[in-house]
């Protein structure tokens, strides 16, 4: 039996669209007409306003907000120039894989490609108030009745209102009466190349040859033929122009198939040169171009000016940690502009999700970043910082995997905090993501003692490089043992600049806690290298919670080289807005820490280290004419190892070590990956290296002993006398036992010397004591009675 109910009820359906879209057309003309008496005369608002629901009458200000919300790509550049004197270019921020450029002029746009968008999109737009009734109808007959050609009904303006400002692609009433009434709004408050450059920066072009999603007709002739804006033909123009129809579709670059053959791939740019034969025919029958132009236009080969992938550098491929410090820093920068307080958002578990929120500001408002990285002085210390070591992996028992030793490094200008370049890693990026310069801390061993120990008690007057302290045994602090030097012996009384020259512990202890803890984390903090609430007197000798940043620690020992004043690190220098206004510009805010002399004290302690002490295999090995001061640090178990040294212009500052708690066999990689640093930079930029360290003058006198240490010194001194009156007590007593042993018997032996040139003869061996001739004596033990009242005469 036939379901006749089915035929009726499919009519009808079709019947009921036909209806719809007709009362649609309908309520379209009546908003039309409407809008034009309200936006002209000022009545009717009623209606419309029932139509449109809750759309108020936009001001200037409004729309004003509502244009300049586009995302745009930010850029970031190295410090040194190009051959132009322009910064060199590192790369754009990551957008969420979508790039563009805004224009902020129609000037800067090729006339052509101004022509080929209003002759396939908008004829009339020079003409037009915002809409083209006949053509909104038009439209809307064709859809009603299917139509089999379908032209749109909406001006360049209600384009630009429905991507932009309303940001919604339906079809019903509502969205299209609000998107009527902002158009002529809009034609009411903005000239047209104000309109028609808004809209050609909002316009989507899909996938480029970058294989990121363009946005903007810059990014497009960037994407698409590697061109400026200004610079394309009419082939060119006509073939952007015509991809607002179907991005994706009409692109060269797009496939639906990650698999997808050349035939597949090339579809798209058949459908595109079809499409943009279209948009040229339209611009000859407007008068945009002349026969001979529209002909070398047709034969012009699109093809072979396509850009080629090769053709763009991936910044985040080339210079993955350079990117993601970038990001992090300016994230930073931007929120310390704005007045955000990070430790207070820190306090409040705030920062971690501030921060995401102004990456992604940092990333899509059109910023150009300006670093204080120099490209040559990166590549070359990357490229030879483990010149000569090798890696040695080792089991860690917790994940049951291998791991490589890892190692960061920083170089940092001492005058200014400038950070000039980094190491992040051993390894490449896709292998270990973690920054080990800007990001990882590690407990900086006794790295950490002239920073944290013997400047603050050089600053406060406590001793002096000749002073010498007790070198003993002590307790910890709160019971637990006691301190050890890394041998385990102990030396006694020593000079301060013999105990940071040899890294002795217990002197270490005693200055810290003569300066007081509180106090102590006073100085480094100045510096930025903020103890963790649970670091105690242990941090004394690198003992930390968690330690500190190689660029942190590298930064606290440039204060030393630059006379005690801290400059704080940094890498953004300044920041430009998409117009190229200058937003913010790095100023020093310089913290006096150290007096000159201070800092002229630990440095001339601290070229001992290099020139004898434990980083003398940095002394051997860099050339003797630069003037270098540094301090090696070591944690447990070896598990840290640290080289920071400097020199009157710049401090290097290295760690090397695993990411997990293991012993580091290679007990000098640190110093080695220095002295690979330090020669990289001697090709790069030697004047970097080049200067002596000058004598501030008024050191002051020297101490005999340190002021905290003087009762330990005379209690060892008084120690030491009673063990050397002992010892030598002791010595006269085994003297005396000596002769009283003698004396035992009565009798002494002498030895009788055979003269030369008699040989013992042959035969049997003589008696003892008994020569075998008269005139042969040999080598004998003769003894004889001792006669205190003779006593026998030797020549």
């Amino acid at each position: 039996m036939e379901k006749r109910v089915d035929k009726y009820k499919n009519s009808h359906s079709t019947t009921q669209k036909i209806l719809r879209k007709f009362l649609y057309i309908g309520m379209i003309i009546v908003t039309i007409a409407l809008t034009g008496v309200m936006l002209g005369v000022g009545v009717a608002a009623g209606v419309v306003q029932s139509i449109v629901k809750d759309e108020k009458v936009r001001s200037k200000d409004d729309l004003d907000k509502d244009l300049k919300k586009l995302f745009e790509t930010s850029y970031a550049y190295f410090q040194n120039k190009d051959e132009d004197g322009k910064p060199v270019l590192i790369g754009s921020l990551r957008a969420e894989n979508q790039d563009r450029t805004l224009l902020s002029d129609i000037k800067e746009v090729s006339p052509n490609l101004t022509n080929a968008f209003i002759s396939i999109e908008d004829r009339d737009f020079y003409k037009h108030q915002g809409i083209v009734p006949r053509s909104i109808i038009r439209a809307a007959y064709q859809s009603a009745t299917n139509a089999s050609s379908q032209t749109g009904g909406s001006t360049i303006t209600q384009q630009l209102v429905k991507n932009l400002i309303l940001n919604d692609r339906s079809k019903d009433l509502e969205r299209k009466s609000k998107e009527i009434i902002l158009a002529l709004r809009l034609e009411q408050l903005y000239n047209k190349d104000e309109i028609i450059r808004n809209y050609m920066n909002v316009v989507h072009f899909g996938p480029g040859a970058h294989g990121q999603q363009m946005y903007g007709v810059k990014s497009a002739a960037n994407g698409l033929f590697k061109k400026d804006v200004k610079d394309l033909n009419p082939a060119q123009a006509a073939y952007i122009a015509g991809m607002v129809q179907r991005p994706n579709a009409l692109s060269p670059f797009y496939s639906d198939s990650a698999t997808a053959n050349k035939e597949e791939s090339n579809a798209g740019l058949e459908r595109g040169l079809k499409r943009m034969k279209l948009v040229l025919s339209k611009m000859k029958e407007y008068g945009y171009l002349n026969e001979k132009e529209y002909q070398e236009a047709l034969s012009f080969n699109l093809e072979e000016s396509l850009a080629k992938p090769e053709q763009f550098e991936n910044a985040y491929s080339k210079y993955p940690f350079i990117m993601f410090t970038i990001e992090d820093e300016a994230a930073k920068t931007l929120m310390e502009k704005d007045g955000l307080n990070l430790a207070e958002l820190n306090k409040q578990g705030k920062y971690r999700s501030t921060l995401e929120e102004y990456k992604k500001l940092a990333s899509t408002k059109g910023y150009r970043f300006y670093t204080t990285l120099n490209e040559q002085l990166y590549n070359e210390i990357n490229q030879d910082v483990i010149k000569g070591i090798t890696l040695r992996p080792r089991l860690y028992p917790k994940s049951g995997k291998k791991y490589e030793e890892e190692l960061g490094a920083c170089v940092i200008e001492n005058q200014t905090g400038a950070v000039l370049a980094f190491v992040p890693s051993t390894h490449k990026f896709d292998k270990n993501q973690k920054d080990h310069c800007f990001d990882v801390q590690n407990q900086p061993g006794s790295a950490i003692k002239p920073v944290l120990d013997y400047g603050p008690a050089l600053e406060l007057g406590l001793l002096s490089p000749q002073a010498k302290i007790v070198d003993e045994v002590i307790k910890k602090g709160g019971g637990g043992g006691d301190y050890k030097n890394a041998n385990e012996r102990f030396q006694g009384p020593v000079t301060v600049e013999h105990a940071l020259k040899f890294s002795l512990n217990t002197p270490a202890i005693k200055t810290f806690r003569a300066v007081g803890q509180e106090r102590a984390f006073n100085f480094i903090r100045q510096m930025g290298l903020n103890p963790h609430p649970h670091d105690t007197e242990s941090a004394a000798i690198g003992g930390n919670t968690y330690g500190f940043t190689v660029e942190k620690m590298t930064a606290s020992f440039a204060t030393f080289a630059n006379g005690g004043t801290h400059y704080p690190p940094f890498v953004i220098s300044k920041i430009e807005d998409a117009d190229g206004n200058v937003i913010f510009e790095h100023k020093s805010k310089p913290v006096e820490v150290f007096s000159p002399q201070t800092s002229y004290k630990i440095t001339k302690m601290l070229r001992t280290v290099v020139k004898g002490g434990t980083a003398s295999l940095i002394g051997r090995k860099i050339n003797p004419k630069y003037d270098v001061a540094g301090k090696t640090g070591t944690s447990s178990d070896y598990d840290d190892l640290w080289f920071v040294g400097y020199t009157p212009k710049i401090s290097i500052g290295v760690w090397a070590g695993y990411d997990y708690n293991m012993s580091m066999t290679n007990k000098d990689m640190a110093k080695n990956a220095w002295v690979n640093i330090f020669k990289a930079i001697e090709r790069a930029n030697p004047q970097l290296l080049a200067g002596k360290f000058s004598n501030p003058g008024n050191l002051g006198f020297e101490m005999a002993v340190a002021s905290f240490d003087r009762a330990r010194f005379s209690a060892w001194q008084e120690t030491k006398r009673k063990e050397e009156e002992e010892e030598k007590k002791k010595k006269e007593e085994e003297e005396k036992e000596k002769e009283d042993g003698n004396e035992e018997g009565n009798e002494i032996t002498i030895p009788v010397i055979t003269p030369p040139g008699k040989p013992k003869p042959p035969g049997k061996p003589p008696e003892p004591g008994r020569p075998t001739k008269p005139d042969d004596i040999q080598h004998q033990n003769i003894p004889f009675s001792l006669d205190p009242s003779r006593e026998r005469k030797f020549p």
